[in-house]
């Protein structure tokens, strides 16, 4: 059974056992997740794998979907990463994403198909359950989207549908304990026969999508997670194509931490001082591991670019991109890009962030990112 349900039931016991080992606190918050989440999570799982079960009856052909030339788009957070993902989203008729309402509520072919004919109804109604939907998710998402653009109906990182088998980083917002940290070294922290099962539900779950939204399209990632899944991707998509997006630490390492703080405190209360700690120890190899890994690849399967080389021009970038992987540049495609090179010159980020709030000096950015600031020649002068 590729679902882990022995790490669930460990972190469950150990939410209620063992939290103090976290530097978190027990609060009315806290409380509330640990009472509440075995009832709604495994609710939400019975149906989802009794789906994914009938899909093997009803949809088998989905196995043979070929996924062909899919491109990952990785990097540390805060990267440029959603920019980049959203940018090559929109070229619709060649590439194609899971969306957050597929990634949470419907993994399974069967599940798509329902979401997608109460769409069509609702549609014909005027669209009420849109409308209500929407101004849901305005109030649930309105803390998050002056950092990152959150919502059920555009691209997410499909990262998260590995919840459905227990196995996804996220969950460490949930549950921050030392038995989630191998998730994020997947390459060299995961033991070879859980990486296969991890990757093999996932593989099936991007073969489920293309079956339903084109089988002829390419299959578009984007996941700061997958820093660590590098010969992972490989392994399960021999044909895939990787993009590592860098930017200076300065601008990346405030900007991550105040994201993923924003993430852990949905769930918990802590110190910012611990959180800061626990947040670098465990991402600050996604900086060097994927550029490392990617460097020993053909050109034409890897590409290691900046934020600021992308933003100077986001139309010839993209270009360049598809011409070195091997991707077909349409006239409409061509002409939104040449739009979003437009746009992209007023762009002005509201997520606001500084090395100081977090504890962080110009030297430790330096000291411990020394090798990004060598391979990139970023400034070491702190931009702040």
């Amino acid at each position: 059974m590729t679902f882990n349900a022995r790490l669930m039931i460990r972190m469950w016991v150990k939410s209620i056992f063992a939290y103090h080992t976290t530097g978190g606190r027990f609060t009315v918050k806290r409380v509330c997740f640990v009472l509440f989440f075995p009832i709604w999570f495994l609710f939400q799982e019975a149906l989802t794998w009794t789906c994914l079960f009938l899909d093997e009856i009803f949809f088998p052909g989905y196995r043979r979907t070929v996924v062909d030339k899919p491109l990952f788009v990785v990097g540390f957070p805060r990267g440029g990463t959603t920019f980049l993902h959203r940018l090559i989203h929109k070229d619709e008729k060649q590439f194609t994403s899971l969306k957050l309402w597929e990634i949470l509520l419907a993994p399974s072919i069967l599940q798509k198909k329902f979401f997608l004919l109460l769409g069509k109804a609702d549609r014909m109604l005027g669209g009420p359950l849109y409308r209500m939907a929407v101004a849901i998710e305005n109030k649930m998402f309105a803390g998050s989207r002056s950092m990152h653009p959150l919502s059920h109906f555009e691209p997410e990182e499909d990262e998260i549908i590995l919840m459905h088998i227990f196995s996804s980083l996220f969950l460490l917002f949930m549950f921050p304990f030392e038995e989630m940290e191998p998730f994020s070294r997947f390459d060299t922290d995961i033991n070879p026969k859980q990486k296969k099962a991890i990757m093999g539900f996932y593989k099936k779950c991007v073969q489920r999508h293309l079956y339903v939204f084109g089988p002829e399209k390419h299959f578009l990632s984007k996941n700061p997670a997958s820093s660590s899944k590098i010969n992972a991707i490989y392994e399960t998509f021999p044909d895939a194509r990787i993009i590592c997006m860098v930017r200076t630490p300065f601008e990346a390492v405030p900007s991550a931490i105040s994201w993923i703080s924003y993430g852990f405190y949905r769930f918990n209360t802590a110190d910012q001082a611990v959180v800061t700690q626990r947040v670098l120890s465990l991402i600050s190899h996604w900086y060097t591991y994927p550029v490392d890994q990617l460097d020993r690849r053909p050109s034409d399967r890897q590409a290691v670019e900046t934020y600021d080389r992308m933003m100077a021009d986001p139309g010839g970038f993209v270009t360049a991109l598809y011409a070195r992987f091997g991707y077909t540049l349409s006239d409409p495609y061509r002409l939104l890009l040449a739009q979003e090179a437009e746009r992209a010159k007023n762009y002005k980020s509201a997520h606001v962030y500084s090395l100081k709030q977090y504890g962080l000096t110009r030297e430790k950015i330096v000291s411990d990112f020394a090798p990004v600031f060598e391979r990139f020649g970023f400034s070491r002068d702190e931009w702040d």
